[in-house]
């Protein structure tokens, strides 16, 4: 992965279409710099699979043996 440039971004609020079993699903996007992002969480939950966070060492874990919590709080 390749270093950012350290400059700030600009980030526009927009909406997104993905797709699900051929379902047309329609999510928030941040666009920056022509490129869509989504919240990582925000996916897990269409997609039902679990998103953590480890303080400790700082880290993401994706499980998707595990489904989508909304519950938990991290």
């Amino acid at each position: 992965m390749a270093p950012g440039d350290g400059a700030n971004k600009i980030a526009e609020s927009s909406t997104s279409i993905i797709y699900k079993d051929g379902e047309i699903i329609e999510l928030l996007a941040y666009k920056i710099g022509g490129n869509n992002y989504f919240k990582l969480r925000d996916i897990g939950k269409v997609f039902d699979f679990a998103v953590t966070w480890d303080g400790k060492t700082q880290t993401i874990g994706i499980d998707t043996s595990l489904g989508y919590d909304t519950e938990t709080e991290y």
